[in-house]
């Protein structure tokens, strides 16, 4: 690769542990109101990394139940108020490869699904929001991950060519918007199941002190 002057970053699995919070919030949901019991592991498999929208269709199409996606989203955001999203912790090494990537000079962008109160909650409570240059998120955009318009929003932020840009994500989900986007993609993840979607990425590493040296090589 040429030399790499800007990373970007999912939020979600990737740099905060919060699928275990979102699967937490949504199975008594899904049991209480729908009769529906999942684990965390079919969160994982059919879940996680997707928004609530795709989530909410697949519940419909899948597991034919009648979801309505207003319905879901006021029960959901009512849960997630009342867990607290404070308490949402960092993937290990997140700090440190934020730190490691701004010292080394390259601009930082978080392009997620979540909202941007979600993104000022957590990282404001981690002191992270200095990192970065831009925030894409879900509202900034029509049609979310896996389309690639937030990762097309985010190169026009940058202005610099897609061939100077490395994507770090955890999901196939993200990978693939990232991919359709025309650019890099680093995949960190520990889960199997995950591990088997993403052929598509250029590199599938197990955690980000792996990314973090990944990352400080391509210059």
């Amino acid at each position: 690769m040429n030399k790499i002057n800007a990373v970007l970053f999912d939020l979600d699995g990737t740099l905060i542990d919060s699928e275990y919070f979102y699967f937490s919030n949504w199975a008594p949901i899904l049991e209480n109101d729908y009769g529906l019991n999942i684990d965390f592991d079919e969160w994982i498999s059919k879940f996680a990394g997707h928004t609530l929208s795709r989530n909410v269709q697949m519940l419909n199409n899948d597991y034919k139940l009648n979801v309505d996606e207003e319905d879901m989203w006021f029960a959901t955001r009512s849960r997630y108020a009342k867990a607290n999203m404070k308490n949402i912790r960092l993937m290990p090494y997140a700090k440190d490869v934020l730190q490691a990537v701004k010292e080394s000079g390259k601009q930082i962008g978080l392009v997620t699904s979540s909202y941007q109160n979600t993104v000022d909650i957590v990282l404001g409570e981690h002191n992270l929001l200095k990192y970065f240059k831009f925030f894409v998120t879900r509202e900034l955009v029509e049609n979310p991950k896996p389309n690639p318009e937030p990762y097309l929003l985010a190169i026009n932020k940058l202005m610099i060519p897609k061939h100077e840009i490395v994507v770090v994500e955890d999901t196939s989900t993200g990978c693939a918007a990232a991919k359709a986007a025309g650019l890099y993609c680093i995949a960190v993840t520990q889960q199997e199941i995950e591990k088997n979607r993403l052929t598509h990425a250029d590199q599938v590493l197990n955690d980000l002190a792996e990314v973090k040296k990944s990352l400080l090589s391509l210059n």
